[in-house]
């Protein structure tokens, strides 16, 4: 059931993705998914093994038949889409470049139909394609030579895990020329949310995954930890930007802090505000709350640095909302330590088994503080758990049930209560 939740996740949350690159005239362009079909190369109908290439070689059929960006263009046809396109004054969202830019990316203009395509990822393919396939499969410094060529031809290196984070982000959360906001997703366009790891697997990945190595104990938990970090400083970059120049924009915010019910046994009434005067808002914590358990583990040096910051941001939000120049400010603080995280701290720190559980046992030691910041913050910690856990041995039958039965209750938004929430999450990290 988790795989098909999280599948759901990634069609559902496509939001505008980089467009810094150009799409127009014959450098720089998208050359589109057919450029991929070669059986000598990602075209194949089986799965070469490992001792006959470092590919799959069936990497367009697992694309074209199981992963949910390849049918991106065509949600643009389906009845919510088409409500969406009503409520938001859009005569055909196919045709739309708001929606388009978002779920056609990767495609050039005469295969849209192809949805989000193998460029949207790998970048540009028309200054790269002609030298990339021209490699020796068996030879291992030829392989890095032509990489090489091909990333200072255009293409996105997605061995590069913040490069890797940096670009799914920017569909997964937007960037400051196409931006997923607050009318969007009040028309009905789902909320986003994203974890690398868990986002990669469901895609379903289509990449031998690295090996461990002396330096990198479990490479999918550094994977992790630098979507964590990425995840924050791009939230932050994106909502100093609209801090600036178009605020508030309420997508930056809680949800949930608004949209919930109002009875005397509300648990967000009965939880209280912390400080915060009541109606005050609240910027949404989901990209630190997880975070900040890590850092405590894996990078304590920089927890209090991390926590004033954000903490200082919260009280900018929460009484002086109005201060668009302050709170870009704030924001922009959180962006720089969130940045060096990544570049001076995760994407080369080693986790080994047992930080990875000291991990676990943080977040489930802060789960009350993660469950009272709502849904999206759970979510968070949901799709961390099955990540960490995974990494450490095979999920057995027991925690994946359990586990999904997280993923199936946060499906329900409306009936969230902390509490219930805790008591899964600690079931599930208990096995």
């Amino acid at each position: 059931m988790k795989k098909q939740i999280v599948l759901g996740m990634i069609l559902t949350s496509l939001a505008p993705a980089q467009t810094s690159v150009p799409q127009t005239g014959p450098a720089h362009a998208y050359v589109g998914a057919g450029g991929c079909t070669s059986s000598n190369c990602h075209g194949g109908t089986t799965q070469l093994d490992e001792a006959q290439s470092r590919i799959y070689g069936n990497e367009y059929a697992t694309w074209f038949t199981v992963d949910k960006h390849a049918l991106a263009f065509q949600m643009l046809g389906s009845p919510r889409s088409k409500r969406m396109a009503e409520l938001l004054g859009i005569t055909d969202a196919a045709a739309s470049p708001r929606c388009t830019v978002c779920h056609a990316v990767g495609s050039p203009q005469k295969s849209l139909s192809d949805g989000v395509a193998c460029e949207a990822c790998h970048g540009p393919a028309s200054d790269w394609l002609g030298s990339h396939f021209q490699v020796k499969r068996d030879s291992p410094n030829d392989l890095k030579r032509v990489h090489a060529d091909s990333v200072n031809r255009g293409m996105t290196d997605t061995k590069d895990l913040d490069v890797r984070a940096r670009t799914c982000l920017a569909c997964h959360l937007g960037e400051g020329s196409q931006l997923m906001d607050h009318e969007f997703i009040a028309a009905g366009h789902p909320d986003l949310a994203f974890e690398l790891v868990t986002f990669s697997i469901g895609q379903p990945a289509h990449h031998r995954p690295p090996k461990p190595t002396a330096g990198n104990t479990l490479p999918q938990v550094r994977a992790w930890a630098v979507g964590q970090s990425r995840a924050l400083a791009e939230g932050m970059r994106l909502l100093a930007l609209h801090a600036a120049n178009r605020w508030p924009e309420f997508s930056d915010l809680e949800c949930y802090q608004c949209h919930h019910d109002l009875r005397l046994d509300s648990w967000r009434i009965g939880r209280g505000y912390d400080g915060r005067k009541a109606g005050s808002l609240q910027v949404n914590l989901a990209r630190f709350d997880i975070l900040r358990s890590l850092v405590e583990v894996a990078a304590p040096g920089r927890a209090s640095e991390l926590n004033s910051e954000m903490s200082r941001l919260a009280d900018v939000v929460s009484k002086r909302f109005t201060d668009g120049a302050a709170i870009a400010e704030a924001a922009k603080a959180v962006l720089k330590t969130a940045d060096r995280l990544t570049s001076e701290q995760f994407a080369s720190q080693d986790f080994n088994e047992l930080i990875v559980r000291r991990i676990i046992l943080a977040i489930d030691r802060d789960i009350q503080r993660i469950a009272d910041s709502g849904v999206n913050s759970a979510e968070q910690a949901t799709m961390s758990l099955d990540a960490l856990a995974s990494a450490l041995s095979p999920q057995g039958k027991t925690r994946q049930e359990a586990i999904d039965e997280l993923y199936n209750y946060l499906e329900h938004p409306s009936v969230y209560q902390p509490a219930e929430f805790m008591a899964r999450f600690r079931k599930a990290a208990a096995l």
